[in-house]
């Protein structure tokens, strides 16, 4: 499969050399390195269920989301599907193997249509031999995505649904939420269903989970998947094991 030939070629009207200040990766590189990069990049615009690559695939290289939302799962012989993350606009695609030469180590799809931002391997790699700042970076943010790798199995064995949620929920906020007076508002660009992948149980578990934070005081559902954090901090704590009881 050669991804970075399938899609609709799009101009790049958007800044990508601005995308990239974005992503924390590339925050710290100086201007010329990140022009170097940019004028490396392609942009594509993919439909949805598009299969960017899957598990085991040789790394070609970095994906970055402008617009849209991808989802990053592993699929088990049985078939069942547990999703490890979803990225949206901003966000970076498979950046660990673009470190360790290795194939990618999970699958990636859209969920919706999306435009991508790819960087080759290749030009990434050039610049990370003759950079010793931008090799500074690269271990700090194999650093950052171990910990979350150990926050995900952490979540996975310990936490029940209501906690796996807040903890979601909260990072969510961090990352998508608009501050009001009352709290933070989010609107949440996913479907129960997908919320139930994403967080390893059955869609009538999320709903229950949410009931259950709704009960608590920590979250207030709107319409049109708009929901209210009245305290994001208060609600991250939920998601902590050992740390819920003060708030039951």
């Amino acid at each position: 499969m050669t991804v970075v030939t399938r899609g609709v070629p799009q101009p790049h009207a958007m800044d990508t050399r601005s995308l990239l200040e974005r992503i924390p990766l590339f925050a710290r590189f100086d201007d010329e390195a990140r022009a170097r990069l940019a004028a490396r990049c392609l942009t594509r615009t993919h439909g949805a269920g598009h299969v960017l690559f899957t598990t085991g695939e040789p790394c070609r290289g970095l994906y970055i989301v402008a617009s849209g939302r991808v989802r990053i799962y592993r699929t088990s012989p049985t078939g069942r599907e547990q999703v490890l993350h979803t990225e949206g606009p901003g966000r970076p695609v498979a950046e660990l193997p673009l470190f360790d030469g290795g194939p990618y180590p999970a699958s990636a799809v859209t969920e919706v249509q999306s435009r991508l931002v790819f960087l080759p391997r290749a030009d990434f790699e050039a610049l990370y031999r003759e950079n010793p700042d931008v090799a500074e970076e690269v271990i700090r943010e194999l650093g950052k995505r171990l910990r979350h790798l150990v926050r995900v199995a952490e979540t996975l064995a310990f936490r029940d649904v209501a906690a796996r949620l807040a903890s979601f929920l909260s990072e969510y906020a961090e990352q998508y939420g608009t501050e009001t007076a009352a709290g933070t508002e989010i609107v949440l660009d996913r479907t129960r269903e997908e919320l139930s992948q994403e967080l390893g149980t059955a869609r009538e578990s999320v709903s229950r989970a949410l009931k259950q934070l709704a009960q608590k005081g920590v979250i207030r559902t709107l319409a049109r998947r708009r929901i209210l954090i009245p305290d994001v901090t208060r609600l991250r704590t939920l998601g902590r094991p050992g740390e819920r009881a003060r708030y039951e």
